[in-house]
């Protein structure tokens, strides 16, 4: 459904000379909480692991010793997997934290979330060190819950991956851990937009009037 002109102009934000887009802004001081936050609970997620993982090693060190099992029947060491997916899950943790870390340290708080243009949709993802592009073909549907803390669904064309022309930054870690299979096969790329500024309503129109009116939200 193709949107009236007069109204979404007064929704559209100019960058530069001749160019056209709509900004979808974020709270700044919102973001530098959440990034607080992370940065505090992942470290304790992670040790809480190895803490988890070495007691289940020691309780097994413990019962070998005890019982004097003969080799027959070390079976019971299987007992002892969990062991292995803990130390695992771990180590992802702190692999996540020391990127995050490194991301953070050179990427400033940005305010914009989202750039809506001709072109595109252009999502920043903080943990991410570079934004996401998406053509609008490669949009199936999009959806955003909620005004305040807003969660953003957006379902990516059957087909779509990292290497579709125009279609960059889905490669990258912490876009991956984003993105899900649904119930239909399709892919659908999640994430936050902290203490969103915008009505939906304006969100709306704009999504609309840059996709021809194939988008919008759902």
């Amino acid at each position: 459904m193709a949107f009236p002109t007069p109204v979404v102009e007064t929704v559209i934000m100019y960058e530069g000379q001749g160019r056209r887009e709509y900004i979808v802004t974020s709270d700044p001081e919102a973001v530098s909480r959440v990034r607080a936050s992370l940065l505090r609970t992942l470290p304790v997620a992670a040790w809480a692991g190895v803490a988890g993982a070495a007691v289940i090693i020691a309780a097994m060190v413990l019962l070998l010793v005890t019982l004097g099992l003969s080799a027959s029947q070390l079976w019971v060491l299987v007992f002892a997997w969990p062991a292995v997916f803990i130390l695992y899950d771990a180590r992802r943790r702190f692999t996540a934290l020391r990127r995050l870390k490194r991301t953070w340290a050179v990427k400033d708080v940005s305010p914009v979330a989202m750039r809506l243009s001709p072109e595109g949709l252009r999502c920043t993802i903080d943990a991410a060190p570079d934004p996401v592009v998406l053509p609008w073909s490669a949009i199936a549907r999009m959806r955003i819950k909620g005004q305040g803390l807003s969660a953003v669904r957006v379902d990516l064309t059957p087909g779509v991956s990292a290497t579709t022309p125009g279609v960059s930054g889905l490669d990258q870690p912490e876009t991956r851990v984003r993105m899900r299979r649904t119930w239909k096969g399709r892919t659908r790329l999640g994430f936050a937009i902290y203490a969103l500024r915008e009505p939906l309503s304006d969100i709306d129109q704009a999504l609309g009037h840059f996709s021809n009116g194939r988008i919008g939200i759902r």
